[in-house]
C-alpha cells in the first residue's frame, strides 16, 4: 500500500482493493484487510481470542487505555475511566454541552444566511467541548471564531499515523530530531494540558480528568505518570476529531436532501418543547437513524483498528487465516458493501428503524468498535450529536452554498486513523 503515502486516502484505496480481490486482501508482508461481516463476532466478541496488534506499541512506554494491548491492563484502566462516563456524569456534562450549543447556534445566526465553512466551525465546537468536559478548560474558539494552534498541532500530530508504517519504523522516524516535529509538538501540547489540569487540583470541576485523578490519590506528581499522559492524549484526540467529523458528514448528507431535514424537524418539534434535554429526544428514531447513517457512510475512523489473529489462527468464512497475522476491518469499506447493507451508498436513516431488511448484518456496524474494547465515550458523543443537531434542525434549513458540491470534503479529507476533513461550505436558512 505504498501508493497511499501521497494522498492519505487509505479508505478509498482499501475499497478499490476489496472490489478487485474480494473479502480478504493482503496489504503487507503479514497484514490483511478483511471485510467479512461474519468475522465481527470472532474479532470483537466477548469471547474473542483476537488481540491488539503491535501497532498499539507505537507510543510505548506511553500506554493509554486505548493503546493497552493487555486486556487485563485495559480492563483495570477502564474501571478508572468508568465514573467519568456514568449516567450521572453525562447529566452533568449536558449542561456544559448546552452552553456550547448556544454559542455555535448564535455564531451561525451571525452569518445571516451566508455560506458557513462547517468543517471549521464543527472543529471549533468539538475542541471547545472537549476542552471543557475533559480538562475543565475553555479554549474560546467559538468566541474568537479562530482555530487555536492546538487544532493545527492535532492534525500534524496525527499525520504520521496515515502511513501505517511498521511499528519499528514509526518509532525510529519519530525519534529522529526534526523529522517528526509536528508529532512531537502535539505530544508536548498534550503533556502541557495535563500539567495545567493537575495544577488546578483534583476537585477543580466536574470533568473527565477529575475522575481519572482520583486514582492517583497519594501520588505527588501524577502528571509524570506515563499512562495518565497517554490518557490525556486519548481524551484530546477522541473527544474532538471524531465528533467534528460526524457532525460535518451528517450535515453534508442533510444538505443533499431537504426532505430529510423536514422529516427530522417534524419528528423533533413535538419532542423538543420548552426546557427539553437529551432524554426527550434520545429515542427519536429518525434522528438516531440519521446519525447512524452519517457514522456508517464515512466513519470517523474509516480504515479500522489493527488486530492480531490468535496463535492458532482463525476462520474467516471459508478462509483459514494463520496465527499472528495483523489485520484491519475497515469500516468505510464495510459500510458501503451491498452484502451488508442494501442500497449501501445511499443515505437512508429509515434502514435503522423502519426497513430492517436494508441492514443484512447489524453487528457489522462498529463505528465505536464493540466488545470489551468498545469506545467508552460513545454515549457522550451521541448526546452531543443529538442535542446540537436538534437545535440546528429546529431553526434552520440546510443546503450547499453556491459553488459547493462536496468535492473537497470527499476527496481532500486525510485519513490518519481519525480524519482531517476537507472543507465544506453550507447555507443555514432560518425557518
Amino acid at each position: 500500500m505504498s501508493s497511499r503515502l501521497g494522498n492519505s486516502d487509505a479508505f478509498y484505496k482499501l475499497q478499490a482493493l476489496h472490489q478487485k480481490y474480494g473479502n480478504i486482501v493482503r496489504i503487507g508482508s503479514n497484514d490483511l484487510s478483511i471485510v467479512d461481516a461474519l468475522a465481527m463476532e470472532t474479532t470483537y466478541g466477548l469471547h474473542s481470542k483476537v488481540t491488539k496488534s503491535a501497532w498499539y506499541d507505537g507510543d510505548a512506554p506511553l500506554t493509554s487505555m486505548h493503546t493497552s494491548r493487555s486486556k487485563a491492563l485495559h480492563d483495570k484502566r477502564r474501571k478508572v475511566w468508568a465514573p467519568a462516563f456514568s449516567d450521572k456524569a453525562l447529566r452533568e456534562y449536558e449542561t456544559k454541552v448546552d452552553a456550547f450549543n448556544d454559542k455555535i447556534v448564535q455564531r451561525f445566526a451571525e452569518f445571516k444566511n451566508g455560506p458557513i465553512n462547517v468543517t471549521k466551525w464543527f472543529n471549533l465546537y468539538s475542541f471547545d467541548v472537549m476542552g471543557r468536559l475533559a480538562l475543565g478548560k475553555d479554549y474560546g474558539m467559538l468566541d474568537s471564531g479562530e482555530k487555536h494552534s492546538a487544532l493545527e498541532l492535532l492534525s500534524e500530530g496525527m499525520q504520521p499515523l496515515a502511513y501505517l508504517l511498521p511499528v519499528w519504523l514509526f518509532r525510529m522516524l519519530t525519534g529522529i530530531p526534526g523529522l517528526a516535529a509536528g508529532f512531537m509538538k502535539f505530544v508536548q501540547f498534550c503533556v502541557d494540558q495535563l500539567s495545567w489540569r493537575v495544577e488546578q487540583g483534583r476537585h477543580f470541576g466536574a470533568d473527565i480528568m477529575s475522575s481519572l485523578l482520583k486514582a492517583y490519590k497519594g501520588i505527588d506528581r501524577p502528571k509524570k505518570d506515563s499512562m495518565l499522559q497517554a490518557d490525556a492524549r486519548l481524551i484530546i484526540v477522541a473527544g474532538s476529531d471524531t465528533t467534528a467529523a460526524a457532525f460535518t458528514y451528517l450535515f453534508y448528507h442533510l444538505a443533499q436532501d431537504p426532505g430529510q431535514v423536514k422529516k427530522l424537524r417534524n419528528e423533533l418539534r413535538p419532542l423538543a418543547r420548552g426546557d427539553w434535554s437529551d432524554k426527550d429526544i434520545r429515542q427519536a428514531p429518525h434522528l438516531n437513524g440519521a446519525i447512524d447513517e452519517a457514522l456508517r457512510l464515512p466513519p470517523p475512523v474509516p480504515s479500522g483498528v489493527s488486530r492480531l489473529t490468535p496463535g492458532e489462527g482463525m476462520w474467516v468464512g471459508d478462509t483459514w487465516v494463520p496465527g499472528n497475522a495483523t489485520f484491519i476491518m475497515p469500516q468505510y469499506v464495510m459500510g458501503r458493501d451491498e452484502s451488508i447493507y442494501a442500497n449501501a451508498n445511499a443515505f437512508v436513516p429509515e434502514r435503522w428503524y423502519g426497513k430492517p431488511e436494508m441492514v443484512k448484518h447489524k453487528d457489522a456496524f462498529a463505528t465505536f468498535s464493540t466488545g470489551p474494547f468498545g469506545c467508552i465515550g460513545k454515549n457522550l458523543a451521541l448526546m452531543e450529536l443529538r442535542t446540537l443537531t436538534t437545535r440546528l434542525i429546529l431553526d434552520y434549513d440546510v443546503a450547499f452554498a453556491p459553488g459547493e458540491d462536496g468535492h473537497r470534503l470527499l476527496f481532500k479529507t486525510l485519513d490518519h486513523f481519525t480524519v482531517n476533513l476537507g472543507n465544506l461550505d453550507l447555507m443555514f436558512t432560518k425557518v
